[in-house]
């Protein structure tokens, strides 16, 4: 790395930069952090600490990586340090990986290799997330969520706590998963959606708490699934009923 390549920017010295990666202007680089060749950081990005971002990997323009979870931020406000000395816990971006501008990653987020991100994606903190994964824009994951591998989340999807999500998955849409049957009106330990392997969700349509897709299901469009599903269901309707069986 040139020491041109480093104007305008923090680089923490206890960070590990590879002479090969590109960190853009404006970019803060946290204690702990370790970047491999050939990743390119755009400016006014900021990595928080204990980051490892594996090679290859771009990230676009004004991301927060390794975003510190609630606790520490208190200890941050208490403390009155600079945000590259904090270390959160552990975040992994995987090889040649991209994360678009905006996005917001927390700390403990696990990323595997060849992912993209849409613009402004927001993944909350105790997410793991496989291979070939795309994230669409405007799509938020609230943390202590599984996805799998080859995975299509397309626009503005939501995925609450303690969701799971399986591999060759396809969301469409502004579909949505929920995880409180109450909504606050009475005592209820959240529970997300658990979306097996191969399901398809069509745009808009919504998972109630607790639901369980089993594997091939297909959702159609703008459905409410009140009611776990067999294999290969076709599932369509407000609230959704059984069609047929895929095949």
């Amino acid at each position: 790395m040139t020491e041109g390549k480093l104007i305008f920017s923090n680089i923490h010295s206890e960070a590990e930069v590879h002479k090969n990666a590109f960190i853009d202007i404006f970019t803060v680089i946290g204690k702990g952090v370790k970047v491999e060749k050939n990743v390119y950081i755009s400016k006014g990005t900021k990595v928080y600490g204990k980051a490892f971002i594996e090679e290859g990997t771009y990230i676009g323009e004004n991301c927060i990586i390794g975003h510190p979870q609630r606790n520490l931020l208190a200890n941050l406000i208490k403390s009155k340090q600079q945000c590259n000395n904090l270390e959160s816990p552990l975040t992994i971006i995987g090889k040649n990986s991209t994360i678009r501008a905006g996005s917001i990653l927390y700390s403990e987020v696990i990323i595997g290799s060849n992912c993209q991100t849409g613009h402004n994606v927001l993944i909350r903190e105790k997410t793991k997330i496989g291979n070939n994964t795309l994230i669409g824009t405007n799509t938020v994951i609230d943390g202590n969520v599984s996805i799998g591998s080859n995975v299509s989340i397309q626009t503005g999807v939501y995925i609450p706590l303690y969701s799971i999500v399986g591999n060759n998955v396809f969301m469409g849409p502004y579909c949505k998963l929920t995880n409180d049957k109450y909504m606050l009106r009475k005592p209820y330990n959240l529970k997300g959606a658990k979306v097996e392997d191969n399901v398809s969700i069509g745009a808009n349509a919504v998972i109630l708490p607790g639901i369980t897709l089993k594997e091939g299901t297909i959702v159609g469009a703008g459905a409410i699934v009140t009611k776990d599903t067999d294999e290969d269901d076709v599932i369509i309707g407000t609230p959704a009923k059984f069609l047929r069986k895929f095949s």
